[in-house]
């Protein structure tokens, strides 16, 4: 009976933590990528939407680094063989005493700061991403692309509730975007 009573108080914490009110006006999403073959990588510009929900920017404004990841996959549209994989990793960190915003990329290992929230969104939002995809044959590919908020990255408190959460659920879906190349 106990055990009866302990299970039903976790399912009723999950389902109080899913239950979502209201319209959603946060979230990730992908609008336009442009891919352009240079020699062994490609230039790939990215336009894309990028909202916080309430509950990611208070936890950002108390101290939270939040984690950014835009994610890349390149496949060969005939068999569908994933010939490159990349991610490019953002942190998002706020600086109290100051009251500006930091951006952090790792794979550039450059900072900026920023005066407002959606100034650094905004520089997000627009990306030139160079992939290194070392000699490509000639013939179909596309490129599949999705950005996501990283709830592994949180503090482990705060990751359970998190993954429960749909104040926590940002990420867009798998973007497809399919492109030649000549010989």
């Amino acid at each position: 009976m106990r055990f009866c009573v302990s299970l039903l108080s976790i399912a009723a914490f999950f389902v109080a933590g899913c239950d979502q009110q209201g319209p959603v006006n946060y979230g990730f999403s992908i609008n336009n990528v442009n891919v352009n073959r240079a020699y062994q990588s490609l230039n790939v510009r990215l336009q894309q939407d990028l909202e916080l929900s309430e509950q990611a920017r208070e936890a950002l404004e108390h101290g939270v680094t939040l984690t950014v990841v835009l994610e890349m996959e390149l496949r060969n549209e005939n068999n569908m063989i994933v010939a490159k994989k990349d991610s490019n990793r953002f942190q998002i960190s706020y600086l109290p005493l100051s009251e500006r915003y930091q951006l952090a990329s790792e794979k550039t290992g450059g900072m900026k700061t920023y005066p407002r929230l959606r100034h650094l969104l905004a520089a997000i939002d627009d990306l030139d991403v160079p992939v290194s995809t070392g000699p490509l044959p000639p013939g179909s590919y596309e490129l599949r692309v999705r950005v996501r908020l990283d709830e592994r990255s949180l503090p482990a408190p705060m990751q359970l509730p998190a993954w429960f959460s749909s104040q926590w659920r940002h990420d867009s879906e798998w973007s497809v975007w399919p492109f030649e190349i000549s010989a």
